[in-house]
């Protein structure tokens, strides 16, 4: 019995050894077979024309841009001398905000409110006072706090349906979203519910008396 389980042990180990030895000649074969890693590196730049906005809140946006040096070569700019020069105008040309960067990729946060508008942006550069633009921007609205009052027959079948009278004032705001983080668009909203609570109130009176004086 003892011989029996000292044999097996042996042939325990052996088979131990045999499956160690395949297994580290495997692990051989992978490390020599593995492929490389790739490495990507990311570019700086990509050399390619580019001019965006971006609406970040009512008060700010945010715009990236990139020249490319063709673009630059072709118009005769050296950055090292003269600067870019950024206008945002609204659809209708007027100027409603400038700046100007010496860099060829940059971008810069505008921190300004401009009012139910289409804006884009125009990159260039000043040649005796005149400004030559060299690329613009995508077009973009911007946020309104304009509140368009419901009608009457609205104004009840909003009710009907147990709206609130936040609720209804916000199906009347564009980019209501986006006006909630403004502290006069709350006091805009306490002012209406204030209207709102005393209108109710001499509709309750003058229903009241009419009921009286026709007892």
């Amino acid at each position: 019995m003892f011989e029996n389980s000292e044999n097996l042990i042996k042939e325990s180990l052996e088979n131990e050894n045999d499956f160690s030895s395949a297994t580290h000649v495997i692990d051989n074969l992978v490390a020599v077979n593995k492929p490389k890693a790739t490495e990507y590196e990311i570019p700086t730049r990509y050399n390619k024309d580019t001019l965006r906005i971006i609406l970040v809140n009512t008060e700010k946006y945010f715009v990236y841009w990139e020249v490319s040096d063709k673009t630059l070569a072709e118009k005769g700019i050296d950055l090292n001398k003269e600067k870019l020069y950024f206008k945002l105008d609204d659809i209708n040309g007027n100027e409603l905000y400038s700046f100007e960067s010496s860099l060829a990729l940059g971008d810069y946060y505008v921190n300004s409110e401009f009012e139910n508008k289409d804006i884009f942006v125009k990159a260039g550069v000043i040649k005796n006072g005149e400004f030559i633009e060299l690329i613009s921007s995508n077009v973009i609205h911007t946020f309104s706090s304009k509140i368009n009052f419901p009608s009457q027959e609205k104004y009840e079948e909003l009710l009907k349906k147990g709206y609130s009278w936040t609720e209804i004032i916000r199906t009347t705001i564009e980019h209501f979203d986006m006006g909630t983080s403004s502290a006069k668009y709350v006091q805009e909203l306490e002012r209406l519910k204030h209207l709102i609570q005393e209108e109710e109130k001499d509709k309750f009176s003058s229903s009241s008396f009419l009921g009286k004086s026709n007892d």
